[in-house]
């Protein structure tokens, strides 16, 4: 019995998170004022602490994210991928991804994120712009990612959605203009 409760002991000092926890909120309040450098620091230290909880992961690999440091971003986003199901995680590492000119593998994690919540129109106005990026242009998925963001209907209309499907259609027309140019070039 003692050697049970000793054990018990032990381990609930070993694992106690409430300070990590407590410096975590800190480290919270640089994030959201955009200290992004100070608070990578501070999430760097408190890591080894809180490495299990997704939450912490995605703040810090967003953190990553902010400050263009895209592959230690990814590393620590597809830890936090293996322990949540949350489709914002895969948002951002197809972000990196595309970020770093990585296309292929940047609509891999996107179609995932797709895949996950499909009624979200995020990651579909997320593969748009992904299939508007000029060395990556693929017309065909635009359209259909398009018609996708402009057409399904969200749980809650907002800002955000009226702003995603703005910024679609003005994809579209520049797709469409590029289109027209290029085609008065070759005639010319």
């Amino acid at each position: 019995f003692t050697f049970v409760i000793g054990s018990v002991g032990v381990w609930l000092v070993r694992n106690n998170a409430y300070d990590a926890c407590r410096e975590w909120s800190q480290c919270k309040m640089l994030y959201s004022i955009q200290a992004y450098g100070k608070a990578k620091e501070e999430y760097g230290r408190l890591y080894p602490l809180l490495n299990g909880r997704p939450r912490f992961l995605f703040e810090y690999g967003r953190c990553l994210h902010n400050l263009k440091e895209y592959n230690a971003s990814n590393r620590i986003l597809q830890e936090a991928e293996r322990i949540s199901c949350d489709p914002m995680i895969l948002n951002i590492i197809g972000k990196n991804f595309q970020e770093k000119g990585e296309y292929a593998e940047a609509e891999k994690w996107l179609l995932r994120s797709t895949h996950l919540l499909p009624g979200r129109i995020y990651p579909y106005y997320l593969l748009a712009k992904l299939y508007a990026v000029p060395e990556y242009l693929q017309r065909d998925k635009l359209q259909k990612m398009a018609e996708l963001v402009l057409t399904k209907e969200p749980k809650v209309q907002s800002t955000a959605v009226r702003e995603m499907r703005e910024e679609v259609r003005k994809l579209l027309v520049n797709v469409s203009n590029e289109k027209i140019v290029k085609s008065r070039k070759v005639n010319d």
